[in-house]
């Protein structure tokens, strides 16, 4: 049950509920803490994930926080009210700065606690310094933050939680493999990430090898996620003649599914402060490869769970994929491997109990 009985209405707010890494881990929060025994309430300008909520019976207020942080400041005063909120836990940027307007403004003694998924960096952000406490995604975003300014002790690292009871093997792997013509005996792995352009997840570093690395010839690849990127990704695909053996699947809510019908999960991302699918694809038994950005190294141990590799070195990124590609029995190692690290390091256990370590604070 609740930990301190003075809190018990929570708030968590964020600007969206569309497919993201903060998004996905609200979307698992709210359901948690109302096991536990919260009232919870969850803010946000809509979307996706917003469905997946109310199916759950999760109530949900809409405010489109992204158009004025001063507008969603007055209108959460008189949402803190009908509610009776005795703590806001909010998401992203627009979420605390609309929070801790709010509080200043109306309610000086409501605690406002912060989730930074990712850095610190605009001038407006100065007012996230106030919040009561503020939560770090990875021991990367806490080092930043606190080079921006926060307190040591004010800022505690907390990995976001993977359910991997979700992400146990299931029999869909031939299912989806003959779905898309996939031979069930080919390498092929899978990426899983929103598609602003074809640079900022390394979509075209994936292109490239799969166009020009021998090796490659006979890999196949799924790509989940969308975004303004989609078509550009699509024009590539089909300018390197890949459409055959190159899968663009679009948004796919039910992604464990499509981690069953892989080999490998990678992720050659520009910059990354967590990188929650990895470790999903982790707990599903597979082997991640990405590229040593930002708080990847949080995640994957190399040679044991998978591999790093240096930004942009796409040579030893074909390497590694290959590795993985001719040994069956060292995707098997380091599947299991990563399966078992992310049960003892990512679970939504450790996660939710310390997220209300940090409520029951107050």
């Amino acid at each position: 049950m609740i930990n301190n009985n003075s809190i018990k209405n929570i708030m968590l707010l964020v600007p969206r509920m569309n497919i993201g890494g903060a998004e996905s881990h609200v979307a698992m929060l709210a359901p948690l803490l109302v096991q536990k025994g919260y009232n919870v309430i969850v803010v946000s300008g809509g979307g996706k994930l917003a469905q997946s909520l109310s199916t759950k019976g999760i109530k949900q207020v809409f405010l489109p926080l992204r158009l004025s942080t001063d507008f969603a400041a007055f209108c959460l005063k008189f949402i803190i009210k009908k509610y009776h909120i005795n703590l806001i836990h909010a998401h992203s940027a627009a979420a605390g700065i609309s929070a801790m307007k709010c509080k200043i403004k109306y309610y000086p003694s409501l605690p406002v606690v912060y989730t930074a998924h990712g850095i610190f960096g605009n001038i407006k952000e100065k007012l996230l310094l106030k919040c009561d406490k503020i939560i770090a995604v990875s021991n990367f975003v806490r080092q930043a933050a606190i080079k921006n300014g926060v307190s040591s002790d004010k800022i505690t690292t907390i990995y976001n939680g993977i359910d991997t009871k979700k992400f146990i093997s299931n029999n869909n792997r031939s299912t989806i493999r003959n779905k898309y013509a996939i031979p069930q005996n080919v390498f092929c792995p899978i990426i899983i990430s929103r598609i602003k352009n074809l640079h900022n997840k390394g979509h075209q570093h994936l292109i490239d090898i799969f166009a020009n690395y021998a090796s490659a010839k006979d890999w196949h690849l799924l790509i989940i996620g969308t975004g303004k990127g989609k078509w550009q990704l699509r024009w590539q695909i089909f300018k390197n003649g890949l459409s055959n053996r190159v899968h663009f699947l679009g948004h796919k809510p039910d992604v464990e599914n499509y981690l069953s019908a892989a080999d490998a999960v990678v992720l050659p991302s520009y910059f990354e402060t967590f990188g929650l699918v990895l470790a999903e694809g982790m707990a599903a038994q597979l082997p991640a490869i990405a590229y040593d950005v930002g708080g990847i190294n949080e995640i994957i141990n190399t040679n044991t769970t998978g591999f790093l590799v240096s930004y942009g070195d796409t040579a030893s990124l074909s390497r590694k994929l290959n590795d993985l590609s001719k040994d069956k029995l060292l995707r098997e190692k380091m599947g299991i491997s990563a399966r078992n690290d992310v049960k003892y390091r990512f679970s939504t256990e450790k996660m939710l109990t310390s997220i209300i370590d940090i409520y029951s604070s107050f």
